[in-house]
């Protein structure tokens, strides 16, 4: 049992590790950072001992739950570009294609947010009507 969740945890880290390495998607760690980092040496070597498994757990915090969260409002908005917002097409051809757009649309988003979790991409920028 502990062998296997071990496991997990590993191909947990590595599958998702490009995102953790981008320091813009390792918000709880660089939070840990600027919050509890002392300015002395002797004080991080004192702490030493407990800051490996506190980074390592805002670590994987970032890994496994920030950055997925996140991911959510852009996987969605990539999802509606693509198949829901209408391009130079005729109104038949538009209901045609609507029920399979519906039927991808679930596909698309779980697709799109597992992509945007585990591979570092920009956010998207919303056009702001003005």
């Amino acid at each position: 049992m502990r062998r296997s969740l071990l496991v997990l945890l590993v191909i947990a880290v590595s599958a998702s590790g490009c995102t953790a390495i981008r320091r813009d998607s390792r918000r709880t760690l660089d939070w840990l950072d600027t919050s509890f980092t002392p300015s002395s040496p002797v004080a991080r070597a004192a702490l030493l001992p407990v800051a490996i498994p506190v980074g390592l757990a805002g670590l994987l915090t970032d890994t496994l739950v920030v950055n997925p969260v996140y991911a959510i409002d852009d996987a969605w908005g990539d999802t509606v570009d693509l198949l829901w917002t209408p391009s130079d097409e005729s109104p038949l051809r538009r209901t045609l294609i609507t029920p399979l757009a519906a039927i991808a649309t679930p596909f698309v988003f779980g697709g799109e947010w597992l992509w945007r979790s585990i591979v570092p991409k920009a956010p998207r920028i919303e056009a702001v009507d003005q």
